[in-house]
C-alpha cells in the first residue's frame, strides 16, 4: 500500500489487490470492519487477541467513523503488536471495508469478525484442526476446500441465548447455497486468502447480504468444512440491520433474496429443483414480513404459495398460525428453540 487510504481491493470478479510478504508468524488475519462502535469494537479486537492460537493478526478497518472508534482501534494498536488499524476518511460501505481488511492481510487464512460479535477462545484453533484433519484423510484433496465454518449463538440485549446456528451444512454445497445460507454465522468463517482473492472478494455493488453473496461464489467452486461446535455469539443491539435477536428482520431477508434471484437467475434456472425451493423460501420470508406488519390475510397468501412449492409439516403449520398473527408464531418459534437446548 501506497498510502494510509490506498485501496486494497476491487469488486467482485476483480482480483484482491495482492498484500505485502507474509510475516513468518501470521498463519490467520482477522478482519473486523467496525463504524461507530466506540462502545463495542474493543470486545471484538480482544476476542481475537484471547484465541488460544497465537499465530494470528488482527486488522481492524474503521469505516469513517465519526464517534471514538479510531481512537479506540488506534488504542489497541499501540498496545499490541498484532493489531493493525487502518482508517477509511469518508464511510464506505461494509463490502469496501471488509475488502480493503482482505487486501491489507498477511495470513493464509482470512477470518471476518464482526463488532459486535466474540469468539470463544478456541475457536480459530478448532477450525485450524479441522483443515489438518482434511489433510490426513486418503478420500478428499484440502485443495477442494476453500475453508471451515463454525455455529455460534445468539444473544440478546440482556445476555440469553434466543437463537441457535448449527446447520451443519458441510462438504459440497452447491447449488444448495442459492436456497439457504446455511455457511454461517459469517464471523465462524475461516477462509483461504487465495480463494478469498480468487472470487474478487466482496462485490460492493451488492446492497445488503454482503456475506451470503460472496459465500455463493465460494460454493461454486469449493467445499466446506464444520466444525459443530457453538464458538461465535451475536450480541444483538437496537442498531442491528438484520432485525431483533431471536426474529431478525424477515423485510430485509426478501430483499436479500430478491437481489440474490436478480444476480443468480441463470443458476437458479440451470437448477429448477433449488429454483422451486428458493421461490418456496423467498414467499416464507414474505409471509413473515406481512406478520410483522399484522397483514394476516398476506401472511396466509404468501405462506399459502410457500405450501404449494414446498408442501412440508413445517410450512404447513406456519400456515395454520398465519392466519391467528403474529404472537402464536412467536411463541412456536421460541418453544422450538427452548426444545433445542442451551
Amino acid at each position: 500500500m501506497t498510502g494510509p487510504e490506498s485501496e486494497a481491493a476491487g469488486t467482485a470478479g476483480t482480483a484482491v489487490a495482492a498484500p505485502p510478504e507474509r510475516p513468518r508468524d501470521a498463519l490467520v488475519s482477522v478482519v473486523v470492519p467496525t463504524y461507530e462502535r466506540a462502545d463495542r469494537v474493543g470486545g471484538a479486537i480482544e476476542s481475537a487477541l484471547d484465541q488460544s492460537h497465537d499465530r494470528l493478526e488482527v486488522v481492524v478497518v474503521n469505516d469513517g467513523s465519526t464517534d471514538d472508534t479510531r481512537a479506540v482501534v488506534e488504542g489497541f494498536a499501540e498496545r499490541h503488536d498484532r493489531v493493525r488499524a487502518l482508517h477509511n476518511d469518508t464511510n464506505r460501505g461494509i463490502s469496501h471495508t471488509r475488502n480493503r481488511g482482505i487486501g491489507a492481510a498477511r495470513g493464509a487464512y482470512v477470518c471476518q469478525l464482526d463488532d459486535d460479535d466474540r469468539w470463544r477462545s478456541r475457536k480459530v484453533e478448532r477450525q485450524l484442526a479441522a483443515l489438518a484433519r482434511l489433510r490426513e484423510r486418503d478420500d478428499c484433496d484440502p485443495a477442494d476446500y476453500c475453508g471451515v465454518y463454525c455455529g455460534g449463538v445468539v444473544r440478546d440485549g440482556d445476555g440469553a441465548v434466543v437463537r441457535r446456528v448449527n446447520t451443519g451444512a458441510a462438504g459440497d454445497c452447491w447449488p444448495e447455497v442459492l436456497v439457504r445460507f446455511d455457511i454461517r454465522p459469517h464471523s465462524g468463517h475461516l477462509v483461504r486468502r487465495d480463494c478469498l482473492r480468487a472470487v474478487g472478494g466482496y462485490d460492493e455493488s451488492f446492497p445488503r447480504g454482503v456475506d451470503w453473496d460472496l459465500t455463493v461464489r465460494l460454493c461454486r467452486r469449493w467445499r466446506w468444512a464444520y466444525v459443530p461446535e457453538p464458538l461465535v455469539e451475536r450480541r444483538y443491539a437496537d442498531d442491528n440491520v438484520s432485525g431483533d435477536a431471536a426474529f431478525g428482520d424477515p423485510s430485509y431477508e426478501v430483499r436479500i433474496r430478491e437481489r440474490l434471484r436478480e444476480k443468480y437467475l441463470d443458476d437458479l434456472e440451470s437448477h429448477p429443483e433449488a429454483r422451486r425451493r428458493f421461490e418456496a423460501m423467498l414467499a416464507k420470508q414474505r409471509g413473515l414480513a406481512a406478520l410483522e406488519r399484522r397483514d394476516r390475510r398476506e401472511a396466509v397468501r404468501r405462506f399459502a404459495r410457500t405450501v404449494r412449492l414446498a408442501p412440508e409439516p413445517t410450512h404447513a403449520a406456519m400456515l395454520g398460525l398465519a392466519s391467528l398473527g403474529r404472537r402464536p408464531y412467536r411463541l412456536a418459534w421460541r418453544a422450538k428453540q427452548a426444545v433445542a437446548g442451551p
